[in-house]
């Protein structure tokens, strides 16, 4: 992998971080910003066409650590993962799009595998983190709270009960400020209905309260 491309050459906002020169790469890249995009709509639902270009200079970006030693990569992941969590996207997105990345890499050029296994890895640590401050088994419940309480109304966006969730775990870990990112646009009476604000609103109550104590 040749990285003396720069990110600015798929996003002009993104700057001049390395991402790979191997088209190959950077059309998997781009695949697995735009399937994340699908699987969380939230994102196009509040950061329009930026999110989509940023999905695929971080995409491409995240490409490039592949490259580095296991516990660089995961360094680098963190640090990604709470700049992302500080502007409402909570680590969940960046765990979900490195395994979605993993897999359309291992398709596009299936011999740089055991490279690219360095971004599945930390993926699962991200979502080992996760887990240590709300486990999978209360995050479903909740999420299936979530949605029991919008059921006789229009939902308006899918996947929004992990997103909540997983920023309160993000929380718990000490990441500030990431809650109330997210909430604030998703309690907008002028965006949403006033069923799904309370949905919102009691979803975080629940998870804060089903915490793993002392974590």
């Amino acid at each position: 992998m040749k990285t003396n491309a720069v990110a600015s050459s798929l996003n002009p906002e993104a700057g001049s971080h390395p991402i790979p020169s191997d088209p190959r790469e950077v059309e998997a890249a781009i695949r697995a910003g735009q399937e994340c995009l699908k699987y969380f709509p939230y994102f196009e639902a509040r950061y329009g066409e930026r999110g989509r270009r940023f999905a695929s200079s971080d995409g491409a970006w995240l490409v490039t650590l592949s490259e580095l030693e296991q516990a660089q990569t995961h360094e680098q992941v963190l640090w990604l993962g709470r700049v992302l969590a500080s502007r409402g996207m909570p680590r969940l997105t960046l765990e979900v799009h490195l395994r979605m990345l993993f897999e359309e890499l291992c398709r596009a050029v299936p011999e740089r595998s055991s490279q690219y296994a360095r971004l599945n890895v930390a993926s699962r640590e991200l979502g080992s983190i996760r887990r240590q401050h709300i486990d999978d088994a209360s995050l479903q419940a909740l999420c299936d709270q979530f949605e029991a309480a919008l059921a006789p109304h229009s939902r308006h966006l899918a996947n929004i009960g992990p997103l909540l969730v997983s920023a309160v775990a993000d929380e718990k870990a000490g990441l500030e400020g990431g809650v109330d990112s997210l909430r604030s646009w998703l309690i907008d009476t002028a965006r949403f209905s006033t069923e799904w604000v309370a949905a919102v609103q009691e979803t975080l109550t629940r998870a804060r309260a089903c915490a793993i104590p002392g974590s």
